[in-house]
């Protein structure tokens, strides 16, 4: 007797997540990938019934990788005019603006500084590669000392090695949370804002290409349902017990 049998269900293509490690943002610990970053693509992809496959690259890597069709999804980039050439950016940002440059000196015995050109002959701890705000990143003039992590900076002020360090608040204050040092070192009172939003990208050479009304859909309803601010929460204020008052993400 021959059986019969309905074919087995098709299984949906992943969707391919490049992911760069960038605290506290998208983190990759014991094999567990988490923050708040990634867990708004975990749900992203979740709400649109499609597994979610992470591919961990450098930046450079990620990009290249999103430019092919090699991935499909990113976050935590600028939509710059050379990325709008390959990647969709979803209308509903995930953060409505993105957060200002701020200085960190000692608490105690800290200088001061209120202006740019307070900037002038302090040691200036910056991680390698990153890029802040101009004129200074392109300002010679300045003494800046690279080191390969953000934690190796803030260890370098809290010992008295630098006299301040540069860094995007919602990462510095992150750091400063981690690392304990709430009683030795403060912002100064500069600061450069950023008001640019953020969005997630999707390639244009993505094999979900065609889903992107579905993902516009399923990013607003989660912006519009509270979703956001509840990953924000759990994932970034509670995860690494940063003070609401200290910085505030929207």
């Amino acid at each position: 007797m021959t059986a019969f049998c309905c074919p087995p269900a098709a299984v949906a293509q992943p969707l391919v997540f490049a992911f760069e490690e960038l605290l506290p943002w998208k983190t990759h610990a014991q094999g567990v990938y988490g923050g708040a970053y990634t867990e708004i693509v975990r749900e992203l992809a979740r709400r649109m019934d499609l597994p979610l496959e992470f591919r961990p690259c450098p930046l450079k890597r990620c990009l290249y990788m999103m430019e092919s069709g090699e991935a499909d999804i990113i976050i935590g980039v600028r939509d710059t005019p050379e990325r709008l050439r390959y990647l969709h950016f979803l209308k509903t940002p995930y953060r409505q603006h993105s957060s200002d440059k701020v200085f960190y000196v000692q608490k105690e015995h800290g200088v001061d500084i209120h202006s740019y050109a307070d900037l002038a002959k302090q040691r200036i701890g910056v991680t390698f590669g990153a890029a802040y705000f101009q004129p200074f990143d392109l300002d010679r003039r300045l003494l800046k000392e690279e080191v390969p992590t953000m934690e190796a900076n803030f260890r370098k002020l809290a010992l008295g090695r630098l006299d301040t360090v540069v860094v995007p608040e919602d990462q510095g204050e992150a750091q400063v949370a981690r690392l304990a040092l709430r009683g030795l070192v403060a912002k100064a009172p500069y600061r450069v804002a950023d008001p640019s939003p953020r969005s997630i990208g999707i390639s244009k050479k993505s094999a979900h290409a065609g889903k992107l009304e579905r993902f516009e859909d399923a990013m607003a309803a989660m912006a519009r349902d509270g979703t956001l601010a509840a990953l924000f929460k759990r994932h970034y204020y509670e995860a690494f017990n940063v003070p609401p008052d200290s910085v505030q993400i929207k």
